[in-house]
């Protein structure tokens, strides 16, 4: 009964402050990139095909958390990873040249 519930409210609080630390990390780690490409307006080292894969990984990890998840936590999470992507292809897409050759 009683002791359930606590561990029931342990392993939620566990599971949001992991997902917290995933979106700050996603958050971190996507974030220099953007800035160097703005900064820069080059992205002749950033492979498209790559970015396209990420993409579609994070769409199809964001369709998988609104339909399957409860968890507000991991679908904030991927939609950020998801946006962040879908920024740096369309910075790579913007900025390089090379690809339309």
């Amino acid at each position: 009964g009683q002791q359930f519930s606590s561990e029931a409210s342990f392993g939620i609080m566990f599971e949001n402050i992991l997902l917290g630390i995933v979106s700050f990390c996603t958050f971190i780690s996507y974030l220099p990139q953007v800035i160097e490409i703005i900064k820069t307006k080059s992205t002749e080292d950033i492979s498209i095909f790559s970015w396209i894969l990420w993409v579609i990984s994070s769409f199809a990890y964001t369709l998988y958390a609104f339909l399957f998840s409860d968890s507000i936590m991991l679908i904030f999470e991927t939609c950020l990873e998801l946006f962040f992507c879908l920024l740096i292809l369309t910075l790579t897409l913007i900025y390089d040249r090379s690809w339309r050759k």
